[in-house]
C-alpha cells in the first residue's frame, strides 16, 4: 500500500501532474494558488512545504484528516484502495510499520529579503497610500471587488502588514513578502507571492499592541478583511489577523501568548481540521483558544 501513494491521493481527490521526476498538485489542506504539494520522486511519500508536513501514505491520511490514529489509517487507505485486510492486519502493522523517527530538523536562520525585494514591497505600499490619498478610483474599484467600505481598506493599511498596490492591484503586504490578489476571480492561481513569503501572520503587529486582549484568526486575508468591516475591532480591545491559507507553523503560537485566540476557518472539513491543529499548537502560549463553528454569537 506505500506504492500506491498516488493511486490513494488521487482516489480522495487530489489532483496531480508531472513535473519533471515529482508529482505535483495544490495543497488538499490549505489555500494553495501556486501548486506547492508534491508526491517526491521515491513514489512512497509526498510533503507540503508551507504546512511542514511530509509523510507516507498512512501519515497522509492522518494529515487529510481521514484518521486520527496509525491503524485508523492502514484501514483508511486499504478501504480507498480495495485492498483485503485480515483482521490482525492492523496491529500487526502497528508493531511492525511504525514510522521511522526522523531527528529533528535544524533551526533555520530568519528569512530576510533582500533590498530589491524589500524596496519592492515598500513601493507597492507607498503606491497603495498614494492610491488611497489622492483619489484614485481604482481604490474604489478594489473595494467594491471586496464588498467593503473605505473605512476598512484605511484601516487594514496600518504598518507593515497592510495593503499595497502591485500590477495595478490589491497586493497583501507582509514584513517580509507581498502577496498579489488577481482581480479575476478565474483566474488561476488566485494569488502569487510576488516576493518573499509570510514569517507571520498578515497584520499581527495590529495584534501584538498591548491594549489587544483578543485575536481572530482567519483562513486567508479576505475573511480578515470582513471581520474589520463588521466592527471586530472596533473598541481597540480586539484585532482580527489572517493566516495564509490554513498554513501556520508552530514557531508562530508564541506570538498569541496571553493573548484570548479565536480561530475563524473556514466550516468545510479541511478547515475545521486545520482549525483543530492550529488550537494544539496555540495550547499552553494563548490564554484561551476557541474555534468559531459558524455562530453569530
Amino acid at each position: 500500500m506505500r506504492h500506491r501513494l498516488p493511486d490513494y491521493l488521487a482516489a480522495v481527490g487530489v489532483e496531480l501532474r508531472r513535473n519533471g521526476t515529482r508529482l505535483v498538485g495544490r495543497c488538499p489542506v490549505h489555500e494553495d494558488g501556486n501548486p506547492s504539494f508534491a508526491v517526491f520522486p521515491n513514489g512512497t511519500s509526498c510533503g507540503c512545504y508551507p504546512c511542514d508536513f511530509s509523510g507516507d501514505v498512512f501519515a497522509t491520511a492522518v494529515w487529510l484528516g481521514r484518521a486520527s490514529t496509525f491503524p485508523e489509517a492502514v484501514a483508511d487507505v486499504a478501504a480507498v484502495l480495495g485492498v483485503y485486510l485480515p483482521d490482525s492486519t492492523a496491529g500487526t502493522a502497528t508493531r511492525h510499520a511504525t514510522p521511522p523517527q526522523r531527528p529533528a530538523k535544524a533551526p533555520e536562520p530568519p528569512f530576510v529579503l533582500c533590498d530589491g525585494d524589500r524596496a519592492q514591497v515598500d513601493a507597492a505600499r507607498l503606491a497603495w497610500a498614494d492610491a488611497f490619498d489622492g483619489g484614485n478610483p481604482i481604490v474604489d474599484q478594489i473595494a467594491a471587488s471586496l464588498g467593503l467600505d473605505r473605512e476598512t481598506l484605511r484601516r487594514a493599511a496600518w504598518g507593515t502588514s497592510g495593503l499595497g498596490l502591485a500590477n495595478g492591484w490589491l497586493a497583501y503586504a507582509y514584513p517580509q513578502g507581498l502577496k498579489w490578489r488577481n482581480p479575476d476571480p478565474q483566474a488561476k492561481p488566485r494569488f502569487v507571492w510576488l516576493v518573499g513569503r509570510a514569517t507571520a501572520p498578515w497584520r499581527m503587529e495590529w495584534a501584538a499592541k498591548r491594549e489587544v486582549g483578543t485575536v481572530y484568526l482567519t483562513e486567508g486575508e479576505s475573511d480578515c478583511l470582513a471581520l474589520i468591516a463588521a466592527g471586530i475591532e472596533a473598541d481597540g480591545t480586539a484585532a482580527a489577523v489572517a493566516s495564509p491559507g490554513t498554513s501556520f507553523p508552530q514557531a508562530w503560537a508564541a506570538m498569541y501568548t496571553g493573548k484570548r485566540t479565536v480561530l475563524c476557518f473556514d466550516l468545510d472539513p479541511p478547515g475545521q481540521a486545520a482549525a483543530a491543529k492550529v488550537a494544539a499548537l496555540l495550547a499552553g502560549h494563548a490564554a484561551s483558544v476557541s474555534i468559531w463553528k459558524g455562530d453569530c454569537q
